[in-house]
């Protein structure tokens, strides 16, 4: 079970701080540069490469994302990387406290989207890059989370990753929270499911479980938002059912947890910043 996020002081924090790292860079504000969080743009060997790494750079994602991230008090250094990982992937390194996100992983996104002047199944290129990105980052998010505070995890730690995913994006607006379970959903629905019993055995639930678990905790926190989840039965009912618990666990765990290691001020100074104007 995720131990993450409550509707009350953090939720807005990691998605501004990600959503608007996607935009382009505002001007930053002094008073949100975290002192224990260091940011690090790593050259790539390839020109495509490079091509992905000047974009990220020219938005100024690292950079939001220390800035989003300054109400958390963190026990000690965090570092914020986009690197060259030679496959697609995004991943939190105990080792070193950084959290990693590959340039292979931001081009496969961009590959397997739409055409930028297309819709696939209703779905714009936006929707599947942009709410994919954000995700997968709150989920790397949640690792680093339980791990440098010290969360317990009563579960697979996966999915609890994947749980406050979802939450964080469902403390937002509901544009934002529709791009973000969207997009993840776009991107479970075209991934094949293991073919051999023996891949079952990974720490990650298959594809098919985790397109149903985001459908369910999104539509657990808002019904009416979601509601054509259900009614294009892309949700069974069967299991919408439940989901409204399934939040509250949710929302209830971060209560006990994480919430004592936010700075509410810094969090007010987050909230009163307008992060989405290009």
């Amino acid at each position: 079970m995720l131990a993450w996020i409550a509707r009350t002081v953090l939720p807005a924090t990691v998605m501004l701080w990600l959503c608007g790292a996607i935009q382009l860079a505002s001007a930053q504000s002094s008073s949100l540069q975290h002192a224990k969080i260091e940011i690090e743009y790593v050259a790539p060997s390839s020109a495509k490469r490079a091509a992905i790494m000047e974009r990220l750079k020219q938005r100024h994602v690292l950079e939001q994302l220390r800035e989003f991230t300054s109400p958390l008090r963190l026990p000690h250094v965090f570092h914020l990387i986009t690197k060259e990982c030679f496959q697609a992937n995004a991943f939190y390194d105990p080792s070193d406290w950084s959290l990693k996100l590959c340039y292979e992983l931001v081009d496969l996104f961009n590959r397997t989207a739409p055409d930028a002047d297309q819709k696939r199944d209703g779905f714009t290129r936006d929707d599947v890059v942009l709410g994919e990105v954000v995700f997968t980052v709150l989920h790397e998010l949640g690792h680093a989370a339980f791990d440098m505070l010290q969360v317990p995890v009563f579960g697979r730690e996966e999915d609890a990753a994947d749980q406050m995913a979802v939450f964080l994006a469902m403390q937002f607006s509901p544009e934002v929270a529709r791009t973000v379970v969207r997009g993840n959903y776009y991107f479970f629905k075209n991934q094949s499911d293991f073919t051999e019993w023996r891949n079952y055995a990974d720490e990650h639930g298959s594809g098919s479980q985790r397109l149903y678990n985001g459908l369910c905790w999104a539509y657990g926190g808002d019904p009416q938002l979601f509601k054509d989840f259900v009614d294009q039965e892309l949700l069974p009912k069967e299991r919408a059912a439940s989901c409204g618990d399934e939040y509250r666990l949710i929302r209830d765990a971060f209560n006990r947890t994480v919430l004592p290691f936010i700075d509410p001020e810094l969090m007010k100074d987050i909230q009163r910043k307008d992060w989405f104007k290009p």
